[in-house]
């Protein structure tokens, strides 16, 4: 699992899960909206990956 900032990744075969993990209702800053735009780079240049799973932790969402 690599993790940046509220951003965190898991892959398991051809599957990436992204999961948002910070407070105020997951909130995205401007940090976390580049964080979230490269990982989503490295998923769509990336051929061995098939699906990506994005989840937010929580209580409230």
């Amino acid at each position: 699992m690599r993790t940046e900032g509220p951003i965190k990744t898991r892959r398991e075969g051809a599957i990436l899960e992204v999961t948002l993990d910070s407070p105020k209702a997951n909130a995205i800053s401007l940090k976390t909206s580049r964080v979230m735009g490269l990982v989503f780079r490295d998923f769509r240049d990336d051929d061995s990956l098939r699906v990506c799973i994005l989840r937010a932790n929580g209580e409230k969402f």
